[in-house]
C-alpha cells in the first residue's frame, strides 16, 4: 500500500514540473514542426508531372495542355523542359488561364510554340522570362513576350507596372487576349502597322483610351474594359466585329471613320451611347449592335444619324426573325439638301449694268410679278435700255442715221428742178 501511494506521489509531482525543466532533459518538438516532418515523410515532393497535363504531338514532343494546380498556386512558375521524358514544345490553348496568383513564368528554350489567351486571367503576372537559346521567343526590357524576331507580341503581364506602354514598332501582329486583364494599363499606342486587333485583346482590361488605325478589331476586342471612355478609329478601319465594344458603360462617345464597312452583332451593346452617326460606307450592320444594354434590352430614346436610304436607315427599323429583334429607333437624316438654282426660265429677265467704279452688276428681275400693263412693259423697256449700255449705243446710233437720213431727204424734197421753173415763165 506505501508503494502505490509513493507512486502516486511521484506521478503528481512530475506532472506540475515546468516545461523548461522536462525539455533540458528531453527536447520538444513544436507541433508544427512534428506535423511539417511527418508530411514530409508521407507525401514526395511535388513532381512537374503533377502539376501539368500534356499531351504528345506525331513528333513526339509533349504539349501542356493545363496547368492543373493554377486556383491554389502562387508565385512563379518554371515550365519544365521535360515531362515524363518527353520534350516540352508547345503549350496549348488557355493553358494558363485563370492562373491568378502565378507572379513570373519561365519558358525553356525547348518551347517554340504556344496558342491563344495562354495567360489570360494571369492577374498578378508580373513579368515574363525566357530561357536563353530559345529559338522562337524573346522578352522585352519590360517583361513583355514577344515572338518571331519581335513582330507577335504574345502577351502583356496584367500586373506589369507603368499606366502606359507603346508596342514595339517591329510588332505588326497582336495575339488573342494578349493585354486581358492588364490591372495597371491606361492608354496604350497602336502603331498603324497593326492591320489586325485580336479577338479579347483588351478583354477586361484597366484601359481608359486607345487610338486605333488597324483595319479589323476582332471579336470582344475590347469587351468588359469598364474604364475605357475614349476611342479614336482613324480612316483605315474597315470592320468591326461581333462584341468588339461590348459592355464599356464609360463609353459614352465615338466617331466612325468613312471606311468602315461592316459592324457585327452586340458590338457597342452595353455601352453608354445614346446616339451614333453611321458613315454611308457601312453596307452592313448586324442585330443588336447599336442601341441595346449588356442585357440586349433597347436604350430609350436611341437615334441613329446617317445619310436617307443607307444601311442607318434600314437598321433603325430593322427586324431580325431568327433572332426575334425589331428596331424602333429615331432616325435623323443627314443628307444635304441642294441649294435652289437661279431661275432662268422665260418669266425671268437679266439686267447687268456697269456703275461708277466700272464693276458689272448683273439683277434678275422676275417678269411673272411685274405689271402687264401697258404702263408697266414700259417701265419693264425703260429699265432694260436704261441699264443696257450696248442696246444704249445701238439704238443712239441708229437713230443718228435715221436723223441724217431725213435731214437729207428734207434738203433734196425743198430743191426744184431748173426746166419746171422755165416753163413756168413761159
Amino acid at each position: 500500500m506505501k508503494k502505490l501511494i509513493f507512486l502516486l506521489t511521484a506521478v503528481m509531482m512530475t506532472a506540475v514540473v515546468p516545461l523548461s525543466v522536462c525539455a533540458e532533459e528531453v527536447p520538444a518538438v513544436p507541433e508544427a514542426e512534428q506535423n511539417a516532418e511527418e508530411i514530409q515523410d508521407t507525401q514526395p515532393e511535388t513532381r512537374p508531372e503533377d502539376m501539368f497535363t500534356y499531351t504528345l504531338n506525331v513528333a513526339g514532343r509533349a504539349q501542356i495542355t493545363d496547368f492543373t494546380i493554377s486556383d491554389s498556386y502562387t508565385g512563379e512558375v518554371v515550365i519544365p523542359t521535360t515531362l515524363d521524358g518527353y520534350e516540352v514544345g508547345y503549350i496549348d490553348n488557355a493553358a494558363f488561364m485563370n492562373a491568378k496568383g502565378v507572379t513570373s513564368i519561365t519558358i525553356p528554350a525547348t518551347v517554340t510554340d504556344m496558342g491563344n489567351s495562354v495567360f489570360f486571367g494571369c492577374e498578378s503576372l508580373e513579368k515574363f522570362i525566357v530561357e536563353d537559346g530559345n529559338p522562337y521567343f524573346s522578352v522585352a526590357d519590360d517583361g513583355v513576350l514577344l515572338a518571331d524576331n519581335n513582330q507577335f507580341l504574345v502577351a502583356y503581364p496584367a500586373a506589369r507596372a507603368g499606366e502606359s506602354y507603346t508596342i514595339p514598332e517591329t510588332v505588326d501582329e497582336i495575339a488573342p487576349g494578349c493585354f486581358g486583364f492588364a490591372q495597371n494599363l491606361k492608354e496604350i499606342t497602336i502603331p498603324a502597322k497593326v492591320q489586325y486587333i485580336d479577338k479579347w485583346a483588351f478583354g477586361y482590361s484597366k484601359l481608359e483610351k486607345v487610338n486605333i488605325s488597324s483595319m479589323q478589331i476582332d471579336d470582344y476586342a475590347f469587351a468588359y474594359c469598364d474604364n475605357l471612355h475614349e476611342v479614336i478609329l482613324n480612316s483605315g478601319v474597315e470592320t468591326i466585329y461581333d462584341a468588339s465594344f461590348s459592355v464599356c458603360p464609360s463609353l459614352t462617345e465615338i466617331n466612325l471613320p468613312d471606311t468602315l464597312e461592316y459592324v457585327g452583332q452586340c458590338a457597342f451593346c452595353g455601352t453608354g451611347l445614346t446616339s451614333i452617326t453611321i458613315p454611308a460606307s457601312v453596307s452592313e450592320i448586324d442585330y443588336c449592335a447599336f442601341g441595346y444594354d449588356s442585357d440586349l434590352k433597347a436604350v430609350g430614346g436611341f437615334v441613329i444619324y446617317g445619310e436617307s436610304g443607307s444601311e442607318a436607315e434600314y437598321y433603325a427599323t430593322a427586324v431580325d426573325l431568327d433572332n426575334d429583334y425589331e428596331n424602333n429607333f429615331t432616325f435623323v437624316s443627314t443628307t444635304p439638301t441642294e441649294a435652289p438654282q437661279e431661275d432662268s426660265s422665260p418669266e425671268t429677265m437679266i439686267i447687268t449694268e456697269t456703275n461708277e467704279a466700272g464693276e458689272i452688276i448683273t439683277e434678275q428681275i422676275d417678269v411673272s410679278v411685274q405689271d402687264t400693263t401697258e404702263a408697266g412693259t414700259k417701265e419693264i423697256i425703260g429699265a432694260e435700255l436704261k441699264n443696257n449700255q450696248f442696246l444704249q449705243i445701238v439704238l443712239a446710233t441708229v437713230g443718228g442715221i435715221a436723223v441724217v437720213l431725213a435731214l437729207t431727204l428734207a434738203i433734196l424734197a425743198s430743191r426744184k428742178p431748173k426746166n419746171q421753173n422755165q416753163d413756168d415763165d413761159k
